[in-house]
């Protein structure tokens, strides 16, 4: 940005006030100069792009929205940026810019920057181009150490639907030789080939590892498949408490019936019972009876009756002339026949 003195102005004043022509001459600097400044200061946002592209064979370098390794890095780089970033096509024979006092920042000295920065330099299929080593890498992010300790810097987030594929989370330190190695990175995608969105709040540090497989379920397929499994057990379990709820009230509806027709069986023997018990005691009095009265036949003498005492001593009754009595269990005595 330019500067212009006050005794600049000052001079051009002194030669211009002494006519109106340059007074609007110096009008017309003053705004030039204030435009050229203001547009210096707001840049136009341009966003987060990336005009290099990938083989087909290193698709599987991609985030969980298909963005290549260069469009990636472009997010990453745009977190620390205002998500104003451009990851520009390279040149064969040409590598990327190093971290230095000017450009260096979390984003950039990230692990995940370092991964997918040399994946955008190995995947444009360049036949003449070469990748920094971590050492190289970390020397230019002097400004705070802190930097190169984490795959993410906390506090920060991607743009729109952006991701990291969890192999360029790996601590570059791991690889092979201490730098980027494209066999390693394909080895660890087959075995996780899952993706991490990092979230404001989250912590991305780490000292010798990247964060385990399960961070990764914060990437949108994750969530995705852990929503279905969710929504499939929580329905299975409440349809499960419906059939538990409904066998039991059945239960208990058969338990109560069962009570009601083992009540009336109750009452029904009780009252067979209760006649049962009357009809021998009734019996048993009816043969006492009988034979009481049997005894009471049986005892009649020989001796002539008296029939009618008021007619004593005038004349004598006449013998009974059958004196058998006549006894049977299911017929009364005859009666006594009449003198």
């Amino acid at each position: 940005m330019a500067f212009i003195s006050l005794a600049f102005w000052q001079c051009v004043l002194a030669h211009t006030m002494v006519t109106s022509s340059g007074f609007y001459l110096v009008v017309s600097v003053i705004l030039g100069v204030s435009t050229t400044m203001a547009v210096q200061v707001h840049s136009v946002k341009r966003g987060v792009v990336s005009p290099a592209n990938c083989t087909s064979e290193y698709s599987w370098m991609d985030d969980s929205q298909g963005h290549s390794a260069c469009l990636t890095v472009a997010y990453v780089e745009g977190a620390c940026s205002e998500n104003n970033y451009d990851q520009p096509v390279l040149i064969n024979g040409d590598s990327y810019d190093l971290p230095n006092s000017s450009i260096a920042n979390p984003c950039y000295c990230s692990w995940s920057s370092y991964n997918l920065m040399m994946a955008c330099t190995l995947c444009q299929g360049n036949t003449n181009t070469s990748i920094w080593e971590w050492a190289q890498w970390v020397s230019g992010c002097t400004t705070n150490s802190s930097w190169t300790q984490e795959y993410f810097p906390s506090g920060y987030m991607l743009a729109g639907d952006a991701s990291i594929p969890y192999w360029a989370t790996t601590n570059p330190a791991t690889w092979t030789s201490a730098t980027f190695n494209i066999i390693n990175a394909n080895a660890t995608y087959q075995a996780n080939p899952s993706y991490i969105t990092p979230s404001a709040s989250s912590s991305s540090s780490g000292s010798s590892s990247s964060p385990s497989s399960s961070d990764s379920n914060s990437s949108s397929k994750s969530t995705d498949v852990g929503a279905i499994v969710g929504g499939t057990i929580g329905g299975a379990a409440a349809l499960l408490f419906l059939v538990i709820a409904a066998y039991l009230l059945y239960k208990r509806h058969v338990y109560r019936k069962g009570d009601r027709a083992f009540a009336i069986n109750q009452q029904g023997t009780t009252l067979m019972s209760g006649t049962h018990n009357r009809i021998p005691s009734d019996t048993s009095n009816f043969a006492q009876s009988v034979s009481l009265s049997q005894q009471h036949e049986i005892t009649y003498s020989s001796q002539p009756q008296t029939a009618y005492p008021s007619l004593q001593g005038s004349f004598s009754p006449l013998p009974r002339t059958d004196m058998s009595v006549y006894t049977s269990n299911s017929q009364r005595p005859d009666a006594i026949p009449m003198v």
